[in-house]
């Protein structure tokens, strides 16, 4: 199914000087295997010939140089770089599902950060609010050091979903700390009828990994042909 691109959205993007612009993004639903592309205005009849010829496989090789080659000189010719448009594709996890058996029994849920150290640094900087029950991490601490940790990112404007971060030292990594953190904050959420998603690009496998051993479902994946507003010269001159 090809989306035309809210033609406001569109125009404000490509007329106010926007450092990105998104002339086209593929969506493909996991579980149903329905292809949704999303196309501003003047590349609708190029979304239209990708679906017809690419639905089967449209994250291929072929699908992605058939895009470089239909959209790249349109882009170009308005300013923009497509350098790195189509450099990865981006794993869409939700928590419709939780292994609750990863939860390691040293994982806990803090509303404050006061007095709390991640690598060697202090997190006062940092703020949680104990009065917004959203407002919560999950860590695993070691010799009273945070290690590993999983919280809020952001709250979509899109879905009203719950985005994660997860991190841990490099050092704590491939001992489930981070699958641990991911599935209790996902639980927590849980309890307060929230889902939360965890999006990360195909390239981090460790990142996927984490997502499936704390039971989130990949549920789509996403292609964005993101373009970069290029400075012009007289732009650079002056910098």
């Amino acid at each position: 199914m090809v989306k035309r691109e809210d033609f406001e959205f569109e125009k404000e993007i490509l007329s106010t000087g926007y450092h990105i612009a998104l002339p086209l993004e593929i969506v493909r639903d996991e579980k149903s295997g329905e292809l949704t592309i999303t196309s501003y205005s003047f590349c609708v009849e190029i979304a239209e010939e990708f679906e017809r010829s690419f639905a089967s496989d449209p994250f291929s090789s072929e699908a992605r140089n058939f895009l470089r080659e239909k959209i790249s000189p349109i882009m170009n010719e308005m300013g923009y770089d497509t350098s790195y448009s189509l450099d990865r594709v981006h794993f869409e996890f939700r928590s419709t599902n939780i292994d609750r058996s990863k939860i390691l029994p040293e994982c806990e849920i803090i509303d404050n950060l006061s007095g709390e150290i991640w690598d060697d640094l202090p997190l006062d900087e940092f703020e949680l609010d104990p009065d917004d029950i959203l407002d919560r991490m999950a860590v695993i601490k070691i010799d009273g050091k945070i290690v590993c940790y999983a919280g809020i990112n952001d709250i979509s404007g899109d879905d009203g979903l719950i985005e994660l971060t997860v991190e841990c030292e490099e050092e704590y990594c491939r001992r489930g700390y981070g699958s641990s953190c991911t599935a209790a904050i996902a639980d927590y959420y849980a309890k307060l009828g929230k889902c939360a998603k965890y999006i990360c690009a195909d390239e981090n496998i460790a990142s996927i990994r984490t997502a499936e051993a704390a039971g989130l479902a990949l549920v789509s994946k996403t292609l964005p042909f993101v373009c970069y507003k290029m400075e012009d010269d007289a732009d650079e001159e002056t910098i």
